[in-house]
């Protein structure tokens, strides 16, 4: 997939618009009618998309995104995406609709199909809409397809908007199921202070990236992956109450039956259900014993998954 942060001329491709925080099931749905469509037509395809999310600009609030740059471009080659825009959406925020559709899309990539959501807006004011897309699709010589809204089994709406919600209160589940995966973070592994290590549980230590929504304080059972390796891990994630001034936020994994040195790399860290919430126990003569018994339930989980 070629990524590109400035628009250029790519014409006779098909393209679906949208931000894509997330890629969950309802963008699966719009990328996977993008990649079906490409190959019935035989021409290549891609996502014209922003390198910020729009609905900061109307909100009086910093929106954190699911999932990072780097894994939405990496999802989106899986999925079968030729080719990424991710433009900076100061350059476009005052161009109406009409000057948008006109003079950015069909101007640039002479569409042959145009591909957008149900709720998908553009252009300032956000006046562009499905049915703008529709009633101009004639006049600039495009097919205008648009997907409707999706819904989990049981009625459940699939938005970004949701998912970050349940992310922050921990419904870990419900965001797997309108994710379609076990919702994760990445970044590089650094030094810690080695109490863990001291304790008989070494972790693999990183920051909470800070573009990504974040679940609440506790401690986890998940996976992370090293390279291909996909491993059962003890996942802490707190302010460390116990031990320090509780202003330092840390990631601490313990990666099941695994000793190899980590720091510098990069690493994801899934996280499958939460254990227990975070408590401050005083000191670490309780804290270990809580640590214990912590580590019994997630070896026996670990046993299972492992086979």
């Amino acid at each position: 997939m070629e990524i590109y942060n400035e628009i250029n001329k790519n014409e006779n491709i098909i393209i679906a618009l949208g931000f894509f925080d997330g890629i969950h099931k309802g963008h699966q749905k719009i990328i996977s009618t993008l990649v079906a469509q490409s190959k019935i037509l035989g021409v290549p395809c891609a996502v014209v998309s922003f390198s910020e999310n729009p609905a900061n600009y109307f909100s009086n609030e910093n929106i954190p995104n699911i999932s990072s740059f780097k894994d939405k471009q990496a999802i989106l080659e899986s999925l079968g995406v030729d080719y990424l825009y991710e433009l900076d959406f100061e350059q476009y925020k005052d161009l109406s609709a009409i000057e948008y559709l006109k003079d950015v899309l069909i101007a640039n990539f002479k569409p042959k199909m145009i591909i957008a959501g149900f709720n998908h807006t553009f252009g300032k004011d956000r006046l562009g809409n499905p049915q703008l897309l529709k009633e101009y699709s004639d006049k600039f010589g495009y097919e205008c397809v648009i997907t409707p809204e999706q819904k989990l089994s049981d009625e459940t709406e699939i938005s970004s908007s949701i998912i970050r919600k349940k992310i922050q209160t921990g419904q870990l589940d419900e965001v797997k199921a309108l994710l379609g995966r076990i919702f994760y973070v990445r970044n590089s592994v650094i030094k810690g202070d080695k109490l863990a290590t001291t304790l008989g549980y070494p972790t693999a230590n990183l920051i909470w990236p800070n573009s990504i929504v974040k679940l609440p304080y506790g401690v986890y059972r998940g996976f992370v992956q090293v390279d291909e390796q996909l491993l059962p891990a003890l996942i802490s994630w707190s302010n460390k109450p116990t031990l320090s001034d509780g202003k330092s936020e840390i990631i601490e994994a313990h990666i099941y039956n695994f000793d190899k040195n980590l720091y510098g790399k990069i690493i994801k860290v899934m996280f499958e259900k939460k254990m227990r919430d975070v408590e401050n126990f005083g000191n670490i003569r309780v804290l270990k014993t809580q640590l214990q018994k912590d580590y019994n339930a997630f070896e026996k989980w670990a046993k299972l998954i492992k086979g």
